[in-house]
């Protein structure tokens, strides 16, 4: 869960995540923090999500 949590919630600010600043630094054509906040409600449904899915999965070891 610490894992899971921490890749895809650094990706919600693509601060101090890996594929956040591999993608900064492969686009281009101005990929900056604001443009990439308009991606933040899809990013958080996916955060979301995939804690969900890792409860689910999971569930018989709470």
């Amino acid at each position: 869960m610490l894992t899971l949590t921490l890749g895809v919630g650094g990706s919600l600010l693509a601060i101090g995540s890996a594929p956040g600043v591999a993608l900064l630094g492969q686009i281009k054509e101005g990929y900056t923090f604001a443009f990439h906040m308009r991606w933040m409600p899809v990013i958080l449904l996916g955060y979301l999500a995939s804690i969900a899915v890792h409860f689910w999965i999971n569930a018989r070891y709470f």
